[in-house]
């Protein structure tokens, strides 16, 4: 009995042994396995947060520029101001040209967003967000009014003893004849008025390039108008150059 005991225990030990070190070896693969997952995980939570982070922050900063630009851009504390027509007033109108603003401008020609639709003898025709308005140089719409009929009609009340003085002088002959002569030495003498050297030289450009019928139709508009009204034109145009 005791050899069989003493068998039985000399196989015991080692497999007490055997089964010792496969239990550590597994806990120790255990550990090991634990250590490496908890590294992994670490590292590439740090990659994603080194990831996110500037990307979001960048979203974030480029999200409230475009805010800031739009609140910039809509002028939302900021009341516009209304808008008004580039062209307010005509200074004076030559041939098929008009004078605004210290510059000539032609039928078609823009002034801002305004267009000059026509340029007629009496005024210009200014279109400005789809709408029209007829301008007239100073003085030049209450021109024909100024001259009615009766004017030249004031002669006829002249007493008898007078009308029959002037019967015979033919009055208008020696005007045509001077306003001739005047416009022979000085095409620009017909308008009757002192005019600067650089403001000659403007419309003396003006009036060469310019055909008979604008010429004449000058001529008959400017002589439409009063003393006043002339000298008024000419000052708002001396003003302007």
């Amino acid at each position: 009995m005791k050899t069989v005991d003493t068998n039985r225990n000399d196989r015991v030990a080692p497999m007490l042994m055997a089964v010792a070190l496969l239990f550590g070896a597994s806990a120790f693969a255990k550990v090991a396995a634990f250590c490496a997952e908890r590294g992994r995980m670490q590292g590439l939570g740090g990659v994603a947060k080194a990831d996110r982070d500037p990307d979001g922050l960048k979203g974030c900063l480029e999200q409230a520029r475009k805010t800031a630009d739009a609140i910039k851009g809509k002028n939302l504390f900021i009341k516009e101001p209304p808008k008004e027509n580039p062209v307010k007033q005509v200074d004076g109108i030559l041939g098929d040209e008009a004078f605004v603003a210290g510059q000539w401008y032609k039928a078609g020609a823009k002034i801002g967003d305004a267009t000059i639709v026509e340029v007629r003898p009496t005024y210009v025709t200014v279109e400005w967000e789809g709408k029209t308005t007829n301008l007239a140089p100073i003085g030049a719409a209450t021109s024909e009014p100024s001259g009615p009929p009766v004017a030249r009609g004031e002669p006829k009340k002249e007493a008898p003893a007078e009308a029959k003085k002037n019967e015979g002088k033919p009055a208008e002959t020696p005007k045509v004849e001077t306003a001739a002569a005047v416009e022979q030495d000085d095409p620009l003498g017909w308008l009757g008025v002192t005019l600067s050297p650089r403001l000659r030289a403007v419309l003396m450009e003006k009036w060469n390039s310019a055909s008979p019928e604008e010429k004449a139709r000058a001529q008959e508009e400017w002589n439409k108008m009063s003393d006043d009204e002339k000298a008024r034109v000419v000052d708002q145009m001396e003003q302007h150059m």
